[in-house]
């Protein structure tokens, strides 16, 4: 464990690191389908994933971690709208990876600025806790989910739009399944690794 505040850590991100995302991600399933939350995906969580820079850490070790993208998926519901634009940021807690350092001249503005200090109360690096629906089966096998998540990546590669949507920036990097538990650590994206 370390206190120690850097921009990035080089600590190796192991199987422990998972499972404790994996506990932070249920916590927050748990959180955004409470009953004056959104109860109609209480029981369509299909994939919990490690994405962006963490992922190629966790695959390569030289990357270093700023923070801990956290990405959950669920199963679509017919007619009803995924809240489109839905992320918290929570503590990791103490662990080897340390905390981050920001850059306080770095903010674009004040509500930046204020967020910079906020996350430093952190005892841990920060988690980024995102979600989206994929067009499949609450009930569809592990296969049938990793394919979903490398067509919604595919289509976000192969974006042209000046605004790219997310699954574009998450196509650059990686992708670790921390979600179902039998799979953990199981390279999602990209694909050929």
């Amino acid at each position: 464990m370390t206190a120690r505040r850097s921009r990035r850590s080089y600590a190796p991100l192991t199987r422990e690191h998972l499972d404790r995302l994996s506990a932070i991600a249920l916590a927050d399933h748990q959180f955004f389908t409470r009953a004056d939350g959104r109860p109609e995906f209480a029981d369509r969580r299909v994939a919990v994933v490690l994405a962006q820079g963490g992922a190629l850490h966790y695959l390569h070790g030289d990357v270093g971690i700023k923070d801990l993208d956290v990405w959950t998926f669920y199963a679509a519901v017919p007619g009803v709208g995924f809240p489109a634009k839905r992320n918290r940021h929570v503590d990791f807690g103490p662990s080897a990876l340390g905390r981050q350092r920001y850059d306080h001249h770095a903010a674009k503005n004040p509500a930046e600025l204020a967020r910079f200090h906020r996350w430093e109360q952190f005892q841990g690096r920060r988690v980024d806790l995102l979600m989206r629906d994929l067009p499949i089966e609450p009930t569809a096998s592990l296969p049938a989910v990793r394919t979903a998540l490398r067509s919604w990546l595919e289509a976000g590669e192969a974006s042209t739009s000046r605004r790219p949507p997310s699954s574009y920036y998450l196509a650059q990097k990686a992708m670790i399944l921390i979600d179902p538990r039998r799979r953990r650590g199981t390279t999602v994206w990209p694909v050929g690794i």
